[in-house]
């Protein structure tokens, strides 16, 4: 799904204790950048880049030979042995598929190219018609699962940009702590997760706010976060703005009172599976699954002129 995401601005606090040598490592991975930040650490930018290019290899919709292109040019109504990766993150979609009513279902790739949020560049947008012909194929509730083996009901293509990036937060943090590093943050285009503490303090990082107020401060002991929101990356379309999200339900760009959403989970890619899924349910439903499923969740409401703040399960 092309998720969208809002600008996390860190705010490494400056704290008594013994100074550790705080490794720092960039880069760039699945469009966009990512970095890692850990103390006293041996793991190397090759180690890193290793877990980051399978995560490609395995999820990408822009490379036509990774395991996810591969499996979308597969035909029905044939069991398919996939890799472990891609089995667990396609058995957490159809999770997260059911905890949402389907407000989360990255079975809509077809949806997502006709509108031109995703590998296809369209020159113009699609038409009630062509929506309606592309809905029959575009759930995720037409794929089933059974033992390492998925086969496809009806012709659908997978996106898994709503919760890939999240899986490559976690895939980085295993790698870090099979190597026995316990404190560390890593980041991948505002999906973060961090591990101990920096200094003696948890990590602390700030969601930026659209008002241009100052950053809500988030303290992150041993969590994940995923932030998605649309007043940065949106588009007008019909006399009405819109983001590059859509309504599985309806094929349609989602439009919705919330301007961002921020998940914490002990995942990155379930907060960025939720946080997708919130943008499109709007506050009120946001709510009740964040209640419901006992979600720690900030909510930025766009209030015509003003904008709020909602935090649920602090």
């Amino acid at each position: 799904m092309s998720k969208l995401f809002i600008y996390v601005f860190f705010l490494f606090l400056s704290a008594c204790g013994v100074n550790q040598p705080t490794q720092v490592i960039t880069g760039a991975t699945m469009g966009t950048t990512y970095t890692v930040k850990a103390i006293d650490s041996g793991v190397s930018k090759l180690q890193i880049e290793q877990v980051l290019d399978q995560v490609n290899k395995t999820f990408s919709t822009w490379d036509p030979k990774s395991e996810l292109s591969l499996l979308n040019r597969q035909p029905t109504n044939q069991w398919i042995d996939v890799s472990s990766e891609l089995f667990f993150v396609l058995n957490q979609s159809q999770k997260v598929y059911q905890q949402t009513q389907g407000y989360f279902d990255p079975g809509i790739g077809r949806l997502i190219d006709a509108w031109g949020f995703g590998v296809v560049k369209v020159v113009q947008k699609p038409n009630q018609a062509r929506v309606d012909e592309l809905l029959p194929l575009s759930s995720i509730q037409y794929l089933q699962l059974n033992k390492g083996r998925v086969k496809k009901i009806k012709a659908i293509h997978l996106n898994l940009s709503a919760i890939a990036k999240g899986f490559g937060v976690d895939q980085v943090a295993r790698l870090l702590k099979k190597h026995h590093v316990k404190d560390f943050l890593v980041e991948i285009g505002g999906e973060v997760i961090a591990s101990g503490k920096q200094r003696d303090r948890y990590w602390t990082l700030g969601i930026e706010q659209p008002s241009g107020a100052n950053p809500i401060a988030i303290v992150l002991n041993n969590q994940a976060i995923a932030t998605s929101g649309n007043y940065r990356n949106y588009f007008v379309w019909e006399g009405r703005r819109y983001m590059h999200i859509l309504t599985p339900s309806s094929g349609l760009p989602a439009s919705t009172d919330l301007a961002s959403v921020s998940v914490l989970n002990a995942q990155a890619m379930m907060a960025d599976a939720y946080a997708t899924a919130m943008m499109v349910m709007g506050s009120e439903k946001a709510t009740e699954l964040a209640k419901q499923l006992n979600l720690s969740v900030v909510l930025i409401l766009n209030q015509q002129h003003d904008f709020k703040v909602v935090k649920i399960n602090p």
